[in-house]
């Protein structure tokens, strides 16, 4: 009865097997492949498909039935006329009764609650790992002191400069920027209790990164580096 009534396609795990199974193996082809992509993929198939397939076997049970009832049946030359005229115009009721209600009440429904909920998983996963992730003071401090270690001195407001941290670590070249400033020049809001306990946490990040990599020449170049930042926050610049 599931087969006959078409609702053994539209079942809600069905759905979404199909749709993970789908939207995995088209990405692995097409790593630029979206979601909306795999939707209209999935929307096409079920009717040039999946519907096909529910059609083609109907008919070859019903001509099955028809040849071991009557053998004679494909003798004569107007009667497979006849039955290939029926299973041309029977496709049309079915299509209205079964397919079609099938479809726009059950299957795009439950394919689109599918794609929210994959969308709604792979937000929250990317939030995830941004919570996880490292401020952009604490990623620009240990680069700073990898630069220091290596014995680099890269032009550290040049564009170029700007470009390779926003590629490597996927920030903003604005931020990078601002950081660089409180760094190398020590621009930032000393007034703002605030902005001091941010560049704290930095340091604190920054120190825990090279504390798990034992590599205490790092964790050194930043407590210089910190003393010198703090210690002139504290200081009054001079009015000319």
């Amino acid at each position: 009865m599931a087969f006959l009534t078409f609702s053994a396609y539209t079942d809600y795990a069905c759905v979404e097997k199909e749709f993970s199974t789908q939207h995995e193996k088209l990405q692995s082809g097409y790593p630029y492949w979206s979601i909306n992509a795999t939707h209209r993929k999935l929307k096409a198939a079920f009717w040039y498909g999946t519907t096909f397939k529910h059609y083609a076997t109907l008919c070859l049970v019903a001509l099955a039935a028809l040849t071991v009832m009557h053998p004679s049946f494909w003798v004569n030359p107007l009667s497979c006329l006849i039955a290939l005229v029926c299973v041309a115009c029977i496709f049309i009721p079915i299509a209205a009764f079964i397919y079609m209600p099938a479809y726009y009440n059950t299957y795009l429904p439950l394919l689109e609650s599918c794609i929210e909920r994959y969308s709604g998983k792979q937000l929250e996963g990317i939030q995830k790992c941004k919570q996880q992730q490292y401020s952009v003071m604490a990623l620009m401090l240990i680069q700073y002191a990898f630069n220091r270690i290596a014995g680099a001195e890269p032009e550290p407001f040049s564009d170029a400069y700007s470009c390779l941290m926003m590629k490597q670590y996927g920030v903003s070249q604005k931020m990078v920027d601002s950081c660089q400033r409180i760094i190398v020049l020590n621009r930032w809001e000393q007034s703002k209790e605030r902005k001091r306990t941010e560049i704290i946490e930095a340091f604190e990040e920054a120190k825990g990164y090279f504390n798990t990599l034992q590599i205490p020449a790092a964790a050194e170049t930043l407590q210089a580096l910190k003393v010198r930042l703090l210690q002139r926050a504290k200081t009054p610049l001079a009015v000319c």
